[in-house]
């Protein structure tokens, strides 16, 4: 095994088989790096777990950033500060970039989470992203909304990453709307070569509410069925995906447990690890192999299929766009995110008004 670990090692073994690093965190970053990452993803949640852990070192540069912009409330203060350390961290990818790019040394944003149903809005958040540097990757959620967005964000030359997608029917309408905006492109004669439209595929978030909703409903299950739910949705999607031709690449997020790494080595997709799991998958017992090609297992599925959600996710075309943003898995991701960046919109406001009282 590698000095290095069994994710370097399996990315070694497979060059298809891309490994980022899923944090906001220069520690972060500079561990992934050294152990084969060639991409970095952050979310509205990691920015607010940088935030929470860089606060004394940040401070005096969000005092600067109230000062210099006295009609801007905490909201926007905070989105002006994840631009400006965006284009300063995503300097530690651009060398990469710039050697082997448009697909690797990349650097991902997440347009404002409160944006969710505003297509408008979240267009002209990816555009302010775009414009940081070259090595930019845009994360635009797969709401209804968001759908509209990602099309029209393409055409005008971003590479976007569609996020929050938790279902087969989500990708699918992800990838189509990819294809109508590169082919606008090519139409009018402008440039699709350093676009890299990426899908991202949110595997704990469909375990942990189906979990939930067995509990919640009374239904009995094999106990490492809800383990696998995400992993069968992003399987079924990669072959969707292979068959249609589609030139958005898939990505797996949200890991919690050892399928949501093991079950995809091999395959020609891009898997974004937190630097913690980075850590616990390197030291496993695992024989390195093609597991992407191994099918879930049948019995997993028959179990799966006995609740209602997952067949909704699981199934082509179970869900039209309009229910996107009302499916309970997506739901659980914006409350999510909105949730936990809310802290770092507090932790501003403490500094822009700090409380009387204390």
């Amino acid at each position: 095994m590698s000095d290095l670990g069994k994710v370097y090692e399996s990315s070694a073994a497979f060059a298809q088989t891309d490994i980022w690093t899923d944090s906001f965190t220069v520690q972060d970053h500079v561990y992934g790096l050294e152990h084969g990452s060639v991409g970095i993803t952050s979310s509205p949640t990691w920015v607010s777990d940088m935030l929470n852990e860089e606060l004394e070192e940040l401070t005096p540069v969000i005092r600067r950033l109230i000062r210099e912009n006295p009609s801007m409330n905490e909201q926007e203060i905070l989105w002006k500060l994840t631009l400006d350390l965006a284009a300063e961290r995503s300097k530690i990818m651009r060398p990469l970039f710039d050697r082997e790019g448009p697909s690797k040394g990349r650097f991902s944003v997440q347009v404002p989470i409160y944006e969710y149903r505003n297509a408008e809005r979240m267009v002209e958040a990816a555009l302010q992203v775009h414009a940081l540097a070259p090595n930019m990757q845009v994360k635009i959620p797969s709401t209804t909304a968001g759908l509209a967005a990602i099309e029209e964000a393409i055409y005008r030359g971003v590479s976007v990453m569609a996020t929050s997608c938790v279902s087969v029917s989500q990708a699918i309408e992800v990838g189509e709307a990819v294809e109508r905006a590169l082919n606008r492109r090519v139409q009018e004669g402008l440039p699709i070569d350093q676009i890299h439209p990426v899908v991202a595929l949110l595997l704990g978030v469909q375990d942990e509410w189906l979990s939930a909703y067995a509990d919640k409903s009374g239904i009995c299950l094999d106990p490492d069925a809800c383990n696998w739910a995400g992993v069968a949705v992003a399987k079924k999607t990669y072959k969707i995906y292979q068959e249609k031709g589609y030139r958005t690449r898939i990505l797996i997020a949200w890991y919690r447990n050892l399928h949501h790494w093991k079950e995809f080595i091999g395959g020609d997709l891009i898997m974004t690890i937190p630097a913690g799991w980075q850590k616990r998958y390197a030291c496993m017992d695992l024989e390195i192999r093609d597991y992407m090609s191994d099918p879930v297992d049948p019995e997993i599925l028959r179990w799966l299929n006995k609740l209602e959600p997952f067949r909704r996710g699981y199934e082509e075309g179970a869900l039209k766009v309009e229910d996107f943003e009302t499916f309970e898995p997506v739901i659980c991701v914006l409350r999510r995110f909105i949730e936990v960046y809310q802290r770092a919109v507090f932790q501003v406001r403490d500094i822009m008004i700090p409380d009387p009282k204390k």
